[in-house]
């Protein structure tokens, strides 16, 4: 393999990528390395990219309130951005590594090149990315609605 080629790892959305599949992903992309506190992704900032955690641990936390609020927890396999890569804007919440990290990361244009240069591969890239978000949505929905009634019963 020459010093251009990028395998990604056989884990989250690209776990059903063939070995060849996961090097034309991986080549439009990154590997970035984090340290326990560094920040990935700020709140507030300009956001335009997509990460796969290969190893380590994030913290996603918001400080709306003034303070930090853990809003949850990433590990391998784990993506992160999402939101952002489809619907460019500020990052609603920050996340921060936990441990010595890497994560790889595709931003916008080069996530519109690799579609134009790998339509059926990007097209299962997009499924899987919408099903995480899909799943995702579900779970904040379901946390939502148990702290609505926890609300209405204190009443």
């Amino acid at each position: 393999m020459s010093d251009e080629e990028t395998i990604l790892p056989e884990m989250g959305f690209a776990a059903l990528f063939s070995a060849e599949e996961r090097k034309n992903l991986g080549n439009f992309g990154e590997f970035i390395s984090c340290n326990d506190g560094d920040t990935l992704i700020e709140e507030g900032k300009n956001q335009n990219s997509l990460f796969l955690i290969v190893f380590g641990t994030f913290h996603v936390q918001t400080a709306t309130l003034g303070r930090p609020v853990l809003l949850g927890n990433l590990r391998a396999g784990d993506s992160v951005g999402e939101v952002n890569i489809f619907d460019s804007g500020n990052a609603s919440a920050s996340v921060v590594s936990k441990s010595l990290s890497q994560v790889w990361k595709i931003d916008r244009v080069r996530l519109e090149q690799y579609l134009e240069a790998h339509p059926q591969e990007a097209a299962r890239l997009l499924v899987s990315v919408a099903t995480q978000l899909s799943k995702r949505l579900r779970k904040t929905n379901a946390k939502v609605a148990m702290a609505r009634e926890a609300m209405l019963d204190s009443f």
